[in-house]
């Protein structure tokens, strides 16, 4: 995914997962499940992407094949 689609798509996740974490789709069924569902959407790929970047930090020779 490149960067002109990933930014404003995890931008809009945001801030959806913003307005169902302060309430305000309190009283809207299928807004608040989808609140909650792109709220741990957004935590596994923090997790995943988090993980990804440190990975590529830590310099444990896994890319060249050196041990």
């Amino acid at each position: 995914m490149n960067r002109l689609t990933a930014l404003p798509l995890f931008g809009f996740f945001t801030v959806f997962g913003l307005v169902y974490v302060f309430g305000g789709f309190s009283g809207v069924p299928f807004a608040d499940r989808a609140g909650g569902f792109v709220l741990g959407l957004l935590t596994i790929l923090a997790m995943v992407a988090g993980f990804a970047f440190a990975k590529g930090y830590r310099g444990d020779g896994d890319e060249d094949g050196s041990a």
